[in-house]
């Protein structure tokens, strides 16, 4: 009768002989198991050791047993180390099978839903041959009761059973595991968890979501680590359409590179993408190492963007009754008495007359920095001159970026680069939120045509300053018969650049 036990094996499981052999068994498999390094396969052999173990005790229990207990004992014990012996050699079995698996796959797992389904699927094809010889159950009528049992049970149990086999079907195709990033619908997290029924992910807030393997099997899935590749990050924009796209990408592609974790390779980009009602949509697209860093990312770039974009005079359009408090707020960052009182205390104008400090308040300009932004770069070209009105800069040089010093409310920088016309030698980054006052070229070219003498008495100040610094780096006394020198090197640049002549000496 088909389900009956192959006639060599039910003696061989009666016989004394099979005590033997799941002793050996036990003592292989754990040979086997200590010598292994395999995750998977120690825990599957551990699993078949304990059911051999378990059979050899239930054996000898039998051997114990006296002759005098019930049928029904002695027959049940009997049973009993018969399925130990089955279920321990089927685990070691699926166990080997699924460790040679992986050595020709090793860069493919074996998802432990496969494991528990196979070993599963081989239990009861083990149990009902040994319930018909040893019970005489009728699997026939077994048979047709469980059929109409599985169709009640199918039915109360679809949503269950049909997560069973979506987390199935996704061990077998393997689109995330554990430890991945990934977005569900408008779910994103790390999964920490992939079962039977479900799988859990740990999102940015620390929340732990549940979702029906299911609902995952039929939405897309993006796998944001499966690669181990750098992960693209795209971030829209809406802009004013009266300022050139040019313009616009390049103080974005500008502030990207500025900001900490962009990866400069793969290089961000920036595109125009549609012109809208009152604006114009802008798209970047820049790379990180780890999509769990993505979140931080965008939250510095739009604060940095805030900061460029207000200096740019870049408007972020908004409803129209709001755009009149914008300018009035941008007018009023500093009084006019603050900016005249700032402006007076630096040595360069105390030679201005209260008038000339007045208009020279008008051409200034106000432009606010955020912390981490850099102000100025070592090396480039240097057309404007800084007073710091609040906050405080860092003064970086040399490959390193180290510190040099620091600067506070009321110092000033880039005046060098500005009246000689020679390239930046530091970098000036913003350590707080800084608002300065910058000043141009063409404004000091006015000043040197309104206030002859003014060019000698700027050189012989920037001579003592660069002279006293020089002396700072060379851990030495500065030297005033260098100063004279340097008066006439300076000089002849501002000849040079602002077209001076002797009046104006």
């Amino acid at each position: 009768m088909a389900g009956d036990i192959p006639p060599v094996l039910l003696p061989f499981l009666q016989s004394n002989l099979s005590l033997a052999v799941g002793a050996l068994l036990i003592v292989v498999l754990m040979g086997v198991r200590t010598s292994s390094l395999d995750t998977d396969l120690r825990q599957d052999l551990k699993s078949a050791i304990r059911l051999l173990i378990a059979f050899v005790v239930l054996r000898l229990a039998s051997w114990a047993l006296p002759e005098s207990a019930p049928e029904g004992v002695q027959k049940a014990l009997r049973v009993a180390w018969m399925l130990m012996f089955t279920f321990g050699g089927i685990r070691a079995s699926v166990a080997l099978g699924l460790k040679l698996v992986r050595m020709r796959a090793p860069a493919v797992g074996t998802p432990k839903i496969l494991r528990n389904v196979i070993d599963f699927t081989l239990y009861p094809l083990a149990v009902l041959p040994l319930l018909r010889t040893q019970f005489d159950v009728d699997l026939a009528g077994l048979v047709a009761t469980s059929a109409v049992l599985s169709v009640v049970i199918g039915l109360a149990l679809q949503e269950t059973l049909g997560n069973l086999f979506a987390g199935l079907s996704l061990q077998l195709d393997r689109p995330f595991e554990v430890g991945h990033f990934i977005r569900i619908g408008t779910h994103a997290g790390r999964v920490v968890f992939i079962g039977w029924r479900s799988i859990r992910l740990s999102n940015f807030r620390r929340e732990v979501i549940t979702l029906p393997n299911s609902m995952v099997a039929k939405e897309l899935v993006q796998n944001f680590t499966q690669d181990l590749n750098p992960v693209g990050i795209d971030v829209e924009f809406r802009l004013a359409r009266d300022t050139p796209p040019n313009q616009v990408k390049s103080a974005l592609l500008e502030t990207l590179r500025e900001t900490p974790l962009v990866l400069p390779d793969p290089s961000p980009i920036a595109r125009t993408l549609s012109y809208e009602d009152n604006s114009i949509r802008y798209m970047v697209r820049f790379f990180v190492a780890e999509y769990g860093q993505s979140d931080g990312v965008k939250e510095d770039l739009h604060t940095r963007l805030w900061y460029r974009l207000r200096r740019e005079n870049i408007e972020i359009p908004y409803a129209q009754r709001t755009v009149h408090v914008r300018q009035e707020t941008a007018r009023t960052e500093l009084s006019e008495d603050t900016i005249r009182q700032i402006l007076g205390a630096v040595d360069l104008f105390q030679a201005l007359k209260p008038e000339d400090l007045d208009r020279l308040r008008q051409e200034s300009l106000v432009r606010r920095f955020g912390a981490g932004e850099r102000i100025i770069q070592e090396g480039d070209e240097g057309r404007t001159f800084y007073v710091l009105a609040s906050g405080e800069v860092s003064v970086r040089t040399g490959k390193s970026q180290s510190e040099v010093t620091r600067l506070g409310r009321g110092s000033y920088f880039g005046e060098m680069c500005l009246l000689t016309g020679e390239r930046r030698f530091a970098t000036v980054v913003a350590v707080q939120d800084s608002l300065l006052l910058e000043v141009d070229r063409p404004t000091f070219a006015r000043l040197f045509s309104e206030y002859p003498g003014l060019a000698r008495q700027l050189s012989s100040m920037l001579a003592q300053r660069r002279t006293q610094l020089r002396a700072v780096a060379e851990a030495s006394g500065a030297s005033t018969d260098a100063i004279p020198g340097e008066v006439g090197r300076i000089l002849g640049r501002l000849r040079q650049i602002f077209g001076l002549n002797a009046t104006h000496e």
